[in-house]
């Protein structure tokens, strides 16, 4: 009947390999006696046996984990000496304890590791650290830095993490935190005050040799992926997952900053739509708070659904406390569908017929406008609203008694009132790019674009 396997975790001093050769292959010696402790692992080595597994952690010059080997001999000497020998069967990404510990099933197991040199961990344990160390298995943290370095994908970059006066850069803690393989958005002041790309880390902190120059050189290392479309800080701060962050701000100077995945994940979402706000996690849950976090009157909801689309639309409107008045849009819509005109009655005599706008804007019980294939629209018949949003005073083709023309404006005695909480939603099926490229700059300005998530 074969033993069943132990798994340790051996703390080794840089000298016991030589790490000018590769590791894989390479023995070692470790032996204990009886003035061992057990907190030193005097009973670990006791349980030791050949065919054991044990991960490899370097304790001295840039500790971290090396990999993972087995014992192919034990012998016990006089005094109870216990001689265990290892072999290295695999390197490992050289991961701290401080990045095994954002594991929740090794933290435990972490912080008491730190004074033993042998120990026993469990099968679930040996095998989490292994997928990590390989990268089968990761648990990243997410950082905002700022850098002027004109980056190259593929390539890795030395970080220094204080002036070349030894100042610590501002955010200094954040590089201390920083772990193989966490992943980073790179900001560059010079480049429109924009997020141009992401990395990721390739060496934590560590010093390395003085340099001329240069009163302290600890660093760190980054592995550049990719580039990014171009985001601007000003255009992030306006997504609700990001508003508000201090070094998203374009007069911060934050060399380094923690991000959430959320976080991260949403200034990714706004780069692959072209810089508008990310996708809806689901868009049938918006929150009211969503629909009216600004005084934007468009939102245009972009879908690859017609069926989902219209419901999507429905459904936002509708948690905002709104009814939804759905049309749909074609080539002949005017503007006097948006802003009223003048029709014969029964009689022959001329009454003022409201249009969309006009007519549902002003309520004081809100019906927001949904309007389905809102490309077939001619973006132009807005203008005279958009003009009205931007200050102007605005004459419609409406008289009052006295003969004279109403006028609109953003003035609390205008003839309509401009309610700031009214939104038109536009259900569209374009692509960010093509909504971008359609629409003039000036509509943009007062419209919200959500990519609708399928």
């Amino acid at each position: 009947m074969t033993a069943e396997t132990n798994y340790f975790w051996l703390n080794c001093g840089y000298n016991r390999w030589n790490h000018n050769e590769p590791l894989v292959g390479q023995t070692a010696v470790f032996e204990s006696g009886a003035q061992f402790n057990p907190s030193q692992g005097y009973r670990a080595f006791k349980q030791a046996k050949i065919g054991d597994k044990v991960v490899f952690y370097q304790v001295q010059t840039d500790a971290g984990l090396l990999g993972w080997g087995e014992i192919v001999n034990v012998v016990t000497g006089a005094q109870n000496k216990i001689h265990v020998q290892f072999e290295f069967k695999e390197t490992f990404k050289s991961l701290t304890t401080e990045y095994l510990k954002r594991s929740e099933t090794l933290e435990f197991r972490m912080n008491h590791m730190k004074e033993s040199l042998f120990n026993k961990i469990s099968y679930d344990e040996f095998e989490l650290i292994k997928g990590l160390g390989t990268g089968d298995v990761t648990v990243p943290r997410y950082f905002y830095m700022a850098e002027t370095t004109a980056f190259e994908p593929g390539e890795t970059y030395v970080i220094y993490t204080h002036t070349i006066n030894g100042i610590k850069r501002n955010g200094y803690h954040h590089y201390t935190q920083l772990e193989v393989g966490d992943q980073i958005v790179i900001y560059n002041r010079y480049s429109n005050q924009s997020v141009i790309g992401r990395a990721e880390v390739s060496h934590h902190i560590h010093t390395r040799p003085p340099e001329a120059g240069r009163t302290n050189s600890t660093a760190i290392e980054i592995r550049y992926l990719e580039d990014i479309h171009p985001v601007s800080l000003m255009t992030l701060n306006k997504h609700p997952k990001l508003k508000n962050l201090y070094f998203l701000q374009e007069n911060a100077k934050q060399a380094i900053a923690s991000l959430t995945p959320t976080q991260f994940e949403a200034i990714m979402e706004m780069s692959e739509n072209g810089g508008v706000k990310g996708r809806f996690e689901a868009i049938g849950q918006a929150t009211s708070e969503t629909a009216n976090e600004d005084i934007k009157p468009f939102i245009l909801l972009l879908s690859n659904n017609k069926e989902e689309g219209l419901k999507s639309a429905e459904s936002l409107v509708e948690k905002a406390n709104a009814t939804p008045v759905i049309t749909t849009g074609h080539p002949d819509f005017s503007e006097e569908m948006l802003y009223g005109r003048y029709l014969p009655n029964e009689a022959g005599a001329l009454y003022y017929r409201e249009g969309f706008i006009t007519e549902l804007m002003p309520k004081s019980d809100r019906h927001f406008l949904i309007i389905d294939q809102f490309e077939r629209i001619d973006p132009d018949i807005f203008q005279m609203f958009i003009n009205v949003l931007e200050g102007y005073e605005m004459t419609l083709p409406r008289y009052h008694r006295d003969g004279s023309m109403v006028k609109w404006s953003l003035n609390k005695d205008s003839y309509y009132y401009v309610n700031p909480n009214w939104h038109l939603v536009g259900v569209t099926y374009l692509t960010p790019q093509e909504v971008k490229e359609r629409y003039p700059s000036q509509f943009l300005k007062y419209a919200r674009i959500i990519q609708v998530k399928q």
